[in-house]
């Protein structure tokens, strides 16, 4: 049986629990299982089944024997259970709260309801208890038992623990890329970052607006990858979706970070005017010879690690004509406060990103 390869999917739809039969077929054929669909259909797979499937029905009652294609879908399933709603459920406050542990953790949401431990009961029981009870729900595991157990207990890194149920958690990276000649990079960049434990989310760009799920996703993200690549800035900075994208972002204080490949800056005048503070963001050019690098530096920027990076800003090489012997622009440090009070309170402030100016030197 052939299964076509798609781009990987994430679904930022209504409630996920609530699934229709039809829906979750329409997402099994998204993700590119559409020869699997009938079969879910067959079964009635709503979207209460749907989340509580085992690698073991998928290949004995679904049918995708193969070992590869098997983890493929369960991969896609993962991200789905990152990314659903669960409001349905008990108002989103165990998603909050896994949220805040770490992205991954947001997977477990659902089969910890339906084992009925809920947020007063972990606080009630003993932490031997609670990593017994965690197991049974299908946290299998005991790094992961362990911190949550830890997060229950001590808070997460960012809240106390009842602060965190309130919160509502953020997906690490929004990848906002053209529809046309941006899909390939950003898939590579969203596989990447996943590999390096990163939470990716993104629109398809199927439709003529972004929905009301999506918007939201850009809000609660601490980052938005700016993809822009080798073409007019009329085809790419103007393209409707992406710029609303681009707009919410800032609206939002969400930290930008471009990775231009084959993409000259235009003069800021070039720009949207609503837009133009991208143009002062610092970006990470993208190599293609030097792509592990450039991810990397990616990886380390989004987590923090500011350490032995250099940062620049592409504002600052427009209209520069010098040129390295790489035949790229050298570019100008950014000078940053010295002090780390001040260094936080700027990063805060500023969506700052990473060059990747490999093949010149520093000078």
């Amino acid at each position: 049986m052939t299964i076509a390869v798609m781009p990987r999917v994430v679904v930022t739809h209504e409630e996920v629990p609530l699934w229709t039969v039809e829906e979750v077929a329409s997402w099994v054929t998204r993700a590119g299982f559409q020869d699997y669909s009938p079969a879910f259909r067959d079964f009635g797979v709503d979207g209460d089944m749907l989340l509580q499937l085992t690698e073991a029905e998928i290949k004995d009652d679904v049918g995708i024997v193969n070992g590869i294609l098997r983890k493929r879908f369960m991969r896609e399933l993962r991200e789905l259970k990152k990314t659903a709603d669960y409001t349905s459920c008990d108002g989103g406050l165990m998603a909050n709260f896994l949220g805040r542990v770490g992205a991954e953790y947001r997977g477990y949401a659902y089969s910890i309801i339906q084992g009925e431990l809920s947020l007063d009961l972990m606080q009630r029981l003993s932490p031997t208890d609670l990593e017994d009870m965690l197991k049974d729900c299908g946290v299998d595991s005991a790094i992961h038992r362990h911190k949550i157990v830890e997060a229950v207990t001590n808070g997460t890194d960012d809240d106390s623990f009842a602060d965190s149920l309130y919160s509502e958690p953020a997906c690490d990276v929004y990848l906002s890329y053209p529809s046309k000649g941006g899909a390939e990079l950003a898939s590579l960049i969203r596989l990447q970052l996943e590999v390096r434990g990163q939470a990716v989310s993104s629109d398809p760009h199927d439709s003529t607006c972004l929905s009301d799920a999506s918007l939201q996703q850009i809000r609660e993200s601490r980052h938005l990858i700016l993809v822009l690549t080798a073409l007019e800035v009329s085809d790419l900075l103007l393209e409707e979706l992406m710029l609303q994208e681009v707009k919410v972002a800032l609206a939002a204080g969400v930290k930008i970070i471009p990775v231009t490949a084959d993409f000259q800056w235009p003069g800021v005048e070039e720009l949207p005017e609503d837009i133009r503070e991208v143009a002062s963001f610092n970006s990470v050019r993208w190599v293609h010879d030097y792509q592990d690098a450039c991810l990397d530096k990616l990886d380390r920027f989004i987590r923090g690690d500011m350490s032995s990076l250099r940062v620049d800003s592409p504002h600052s090489r427009m209209g520069r004509g010098s040129r390295g012997d790489s035949g790229r622009s050298t570019p100008t440090s950014l000078l940053l406060p010295s002090s780390p009070t001040l260094l936080n309170r700027f990063l805060k402030q500023r969506a700052v990103s990473i060059d990747s100016d490999l093949g010149s030197q520093s000078t």
